[in-house]
């Protein structure tokens, strides 16, 4: 089976090596660059941080972690040590493992690998009237902050980097035309905005609807429902969600949709 993997840079080689190790055949894109955000928000965050003004900060993603080492090395900010005083939560394995790496602490990391499973995980350690330092993307689900500021949380939402689209980076425009030759049998999709850059890519190049009627024919797998619900908002179905939103579990979940099929 020829896997399309659609990641960002940082992230693509070690899910090339996973989904090669567990059998796929791959071809790859990144449709989405990774841009550390240096800006007011992102200034008052290493104050605050430094005048011990929050009880919990929250970690959404490991491009969130580099991010924010990157920025905190042009501020003269010894992070780790700061964040490590704080409780600290990662959304998932991935993000946890980018945070060991780096010298952090993690605490807790909830049960669902998603906005609302951090927002249920925070509730459950009584989050009223405390502050929270959201450090994430400019693309985060808005869930997470209406979700703590209605349990009673002080939130600071951090886009502490952007992700920038790529629609026609010649590798997203080689994916798209080995798909429409035929070429690519699933599509690992892992974000929403992956979703609709691929596609914006066969815009580009006058083939989208093309497109979606071959991406009907394939097995698409999206990471977690915010993807799922842009894909479908695309007029794409889909066939694999993984009960846990990793990159993993979404290779198993291919791996066993397909085998099912056979």
């Amino acid at each position: 089976m020829r896997l399309a993997i659609l990641r960002p840079v940082d992230r693509l080689e070690a899910s090339v090596a996973l989904a090669e190790d567990m059998g796929f055949n791959t071809i790859t894109a990144s449709p989405l660059a990774t841009v550390p955000n240096d800006n007011a928000i992102t200034e008052l965050m290493f104050k605050l941080l430094q005048q011990n003004e929050f009880d919990h900060v929250v970690i959404t993603s490991s491009a969130g972690v580099s991010s924010v080492l990157t920025l905190a090395d042009k501020y003269d900010v010894d992070i780790v040590d700061l964040l490590n005083k704080y409780q600290l939560t990662a959304i998932g394995p991935a993000t946890a493992e980018a945070m060991l790496s780096a010298g952090m602490k993690v605490d807790t990391i909830p049960a669902e690998y998603t906005s609302t499973g951090v927002v249920n995980l925070l509730i459950s350690e009584d989050i009223i009237g405390k502050s929270v330092c959201l450090i994430r993307s400019d693309h985060g689900d808005p869930i997470l902050v209406t979700g703590l500021q209605d349990a009673g949380a002080i939130v600071l939402e951090v886009p502490i980097y952007r992700l920038m689209v790529r629609p026609d980076n010649k590798h997203l425009i080689k994916m798209v035309q080995e798909t429409l030759s035929g070429d690519v049998n699933a599509f690992a999709f892992s974000s929403a905005m992956t979703a609709s850059t691929f596609i914006e890519a066969a815009k580009l190049i006058g083939k989208e609807k093309v497109l979606k009627n071959i991406l009907n024919e394939c097995i698409v797998s999206a990471i977690g429902p915010p993807t799922e619900k842009k894909l479908n908002e695309l007029g794409i179905k889909v066939d694999v969600m993984p009960e846990q939103a990793t990159f993993k579990a979404m290779l198993e979940a291919i791996r066993d949709f397909s085998n099912s099929q056979h």
